[in-house]
């Protein structure tokens, strides 16, 4: 019999590769220590759930089956708030009462702290969520990671950050020699500690090495709250103001304040998908001193004022 049951609380639309990156790393250990784990899928009313691909999954039972497994897995993704229900959070309260390891997978632990039982802790969800996330839950030490692992509290980032939370499970219960021949089964060449960037570098995303963009990108990505003026940003980059227009235009077809606005409305986005803020405090949030300048320029941007894309986001 296996020695840790996990159970997978499946919330519509969750992440397949996120589920699967969970899920295998604890069949591959079995191949070679042995029947240690085992797992189950759970909806919160018993039925099969769809992924954010479509894919149904069948589940072996509802909220009402899940009794006290050695860990539980919070696996959601676009729309987090289809699991916010009183009996789901209840349900995570009890099995914190239980002292069962709490795990959310992608945008998971935002049930995790909605049901409360993430005040206090360090945690982390997918960096696109992770504004939103941090401006819910104020109680909650919100990090960008691929995986955090806080006492009895597990939360990663989504996708292949799945794969290394589990690793580093594994490792932590059956040693490390056991995670990483995990992880060669998988071709997945890292055994990480979590602490790795949660997004493809700067460098990456723009095509670019040219260190004083990405330094001033940097700055412009920290600081959206109040933004940076042309002259602070030219200073932080090591150029003059007239250099950093000459490196926006060479290297990203783009004026640097054009640029920089771009990366605050891409934030408003976020804000408005994953956090109860109102449109008032995402314009605050994102540097724009009235709501009505906010909304003139998201909707010349998106083509939709920021309250009809919030209501039509799915």
């Amino acid at each position: 019999m296996a020695k840790y049951d996990v159970a997978f609380l499946l919330v519509p639309r969750f992440s397949m590769i996120a589920l699967y990156g969970a899920v295998e790393p604890l069949r591959i250990a079995n191949r070679f220590a042995g029947p240690v784990f085992s797992w189950r899928f759970i909806s919160m009313d018993g039925r099969p759930v769809s992924a954010s691909n479509d894919i149904p999954v069948s589940v072996s039972g509802g909220l009402k089956d899940i009794g006290t497994p050695a860990m539980a897995v919070v696996s959601a993704s676009y729309e987090p708030e289809r699991g916010r229900s009183r009996g789901v959070l209840m349900a995570i309260r009890r099995l914190a009462a239980a002292r069962v390891l709490l795990t959310g997978i992608d945008t998971g632990p935002f049930l995790l702290a909605a049901a409360g039982v993430l005040d206090g802790y360090r945690a982390t969800c997918h960096w696109e969520s992770l504004p939103g996330f941090r401006e819910s839950f104020g109680s909650v030490q919100v990090t960008q990671a691929l995986y955090v692992i806080d006492r009895d509290r597990m939360t990663c980032a989504g996708g292949a950050a799945a794969i290394d939370m589990m690793l580093d499970w594994i490792g932590r219960l059956l040693g490390k020699p056991l995670a990483v021949t995990v992880a060669d089964q998988l071709l997945h060449f890292r055994v990480s500690d979590g602490r790795e960037p949660a997004r493809v570098p700067a460098g990456t995303r723009y095509g670019t090495d040219d260190t004083r963009l990405l330094t001033v990108i940097a700055a412009m990505e920290e600081q959206s709250e109040e933004p940076l003026s042309a002259e602070a940003l030219a200073r932080i980059g090591g150029v003059s103001q007239r250099q950093m227009e000459r490196l926006f235009r060479e290297k990203l077809g783009a004026r640097p304040m054009g640029f920089y606005l771009g990366l605050r409305l891409e934030k408003a986005e976020r804000l408005l998908n994953y956090s109860q803020l109102s449109v008032r405090d995402v314009s605050l949030a994102v540097g724009f001193s009235s709501l009505a300048q906010f909304s003139r320029a998201f909707a010349t941007s998106r083509g939709i004022s920021p309250s009809a894309f919030r209501r039509g986001r799915y």
